[in-house]
């Protein structure tokens, strides 16, 4: 039997009383990173050996896991990831997909998701939500992975790197209006949690004042939280605004007006060339 167990996401007394019960009487453990499974393991005074499952020896351990399940049904392996839920942003996958072509059994014991609490703490939309995974690293694959979020219209979660972070809320901010809300969660379940609540601008601005000057984001990962539904901006104009459309117009070309006012009110370029038209 394979039991695929989730984690805790950072504090060790997330653990369930169903995972420590699997993982103590576990023939084999298999591990995204041994060492720091073993903290684990000593937390709940567990002596299973524990060896390593990682991107890369993923295959040689799959075909190894699936020959010894073919041999002894009876064998109980687990599978954990660092943290979390292995096979979501982490291996297991392909040893799911292998179990199920070779029918051995298999189950998942649930337990903490950074997914799952980040869009809680968030305090966007959780009616309904699509998890991306982790954002591409390559400058083309992420200028194209962004342009491509417009289709959602649904809370959107993303991991990314703490390093990469703040050129990531730059894509957003240049690419979608400034007022989109995002969240912004790391270290959930520990004793530094920090979630950041705004729209692009206010998180752009914190990241480049507060979060790269403190070193909160140097390390680890970030759960980012998204909500791009479309929202009418202009339904209520306000005066300022509108004076200045109806002032320029009749003096500036459209393109160039749609720039000056996006800029000054924080409004989309394309929405402002739309209320333009209408006036």
């Amino acid at each position: 039997m394979l039991n695929l167990i989730s984690t805790p996401i950072g504090n060790l007394n997330d653990i369930s009383l169903r995972a420590i019960e699997a993982l103590k009487s576990a023939d084999y453990i298999f591990a995204e990173d041994t060492r720091n499974a073993k903290k684990l393991l000593n937390f709940i005074d567990c002596r299973s050996k524990c060896s390593s499952f990682h991107e890369h020896n993923e295959k040689k351990v799959t075909n190894l896991i699936v020959k010894k399940l073919i041999e002894d049904q009876n064998l109980e392996i687990v599978i954990i990831s660092d943290a979390g839920t292995p096979a979501i942003s982490d291996p297991g996958y392909h040893l799911i997909q292998e179990c199920i072509n070779h029918k051995i059994n298999f189950s998942h014991i649930p337990g903490p998701s950074s997914i799952i609490s980040a869009v809680v703490l968030s305090g966007l939309p959780t009616s309904s939500f699509t998890f991306l995974g982790f954002v591409p690293k390559k400058k083309n694959q992420k200028v194209e992975f962004m342009r491509s979020l417009k289709k959602y219209s649904e809370t959107i979660i993303l991991f990314e790197s703490g390093k990469r972070l703040p050129e990531t809320i730059q894509y957003l901010f240049e690419e979608y209006s400034q007022h989109n809300k995002i969240s912004l969660c790391r270290e959930m379940t520990k004793i530094h949690e920090a979630t950041w609540r705004g729209n692009c601008s206010e998180i752009l601005a914190e990241l480049r004042t507060n979060g790269v000057k403190k070193n909160q984001f140097s390390r680890g990962e970030i759960v980012v939280i998204i909500n791009l539904s479309k929202q009418k901006e202009f339904l209520t104009l306000d005066k300022e605004f509108e004076f200045w459309l109806k002032t320029l117009k009749p003096h500036v070309k459209s393109s160039v007006l749609a720039k000056i006012l996006s800029e000054k009110f924080g409004k989309n370029r394309q929405a402002v060339y739309s209320e333009f038209l209408k006036h």
